[in-house]
């Protein structure tokens, strides 16, 4: 039988971040080397070897997580993109996934604290840069557009994370067929079905799957 091809050092670490990443989101920055060693399933000596020490190791965690798909997740999201043929697809697809990502990434920044936020910092750049990209999903729809496909990006980014973060409320009061609605028709209601359907009670909004999966 033929040996598996070794893995190189670049992936080993990718493979640690993403064995302890559930670990890191349950302890936060107070988890201690052990718990990571045993959520990874090597020993400490290997993290140590890897990564030099637990705060490296944790902001190598975030920069992982925040760089692979990109802050808003348009990398990650464009890979496993399904075929799109009408600008209410796009805005429905891209939103769902801009909502899961930012969930994920809120919590992660949440969880690890001051490391999170440097990582976050750092990755700002990149986060300007993602608009132009989600930008590009807009541009064969533009002559449906009423703004620019760069606006329309900046617009579904700007609501999805408030729809992630939820301002910190406990109970946010917008989800994401919220913003979709928004996004698509705007905050008027234009007929007596919508005005109905805007003041019929609602019900909680599930876990998004991404979150799921990491937690």
């Amino acid at each position: 039988m033929t040996p598996a091809p070794r893995l190189s050092a670049d992936d080993r670490r990718a493979q640690i971040v993403e064995a302890v990443t559930p670990a890191v989101l349950e302890h936060g920055a107070a988890i201690t080397t052990r718990q990571l060693a045993e959520a990874a399933g090597v020993a400490e000596g290997t993290l140590f070897k890897a990564f030099g020490d637990k705060e490296s190791l944790l902001l190598a965690l975030a920069q992982h997580h925040l760089t692979v798909g990109g802050l808003a997740g348009e990398r990650e999201g464009a890979a496993a993109a399904p075929e799109l043929d009408t600008l209410e697809e796009v805005v429905t697809w891209t939103a769902r996934v801009l909502v899961d990502r930012m969930r994920f990434v809120f919590r992660l920044v949440m969880a690890l604290g001051p490391i999170g936020q440097r990582a976050a910092h750092e990755a700002h750049d990149d986060f300007e840069a993602s608009k132009h990209r989600l930008a590009e999903r807009f541009e064969p729809f533009r002559d449906e557009l009423r703004v620019s496909p760069v606006v329309a990006a900046e617009l579904v980014r700007t609501l999805a994370w408030a729809a992630a973060s939820g301002w910190g409320d406990a109970q946010p009061a917008s989800s994401v067929d919220d913003i979709i609605q928004v996004l698509l028709h705007g905050i008027a209601a234009t007929d007596a079905a919508t005005r109905a359907a805007a003041s019929a009670p609602r019900t909680a909004t599930p876990a998004s799957a991404l979150e799921t999966q990491k937690a």
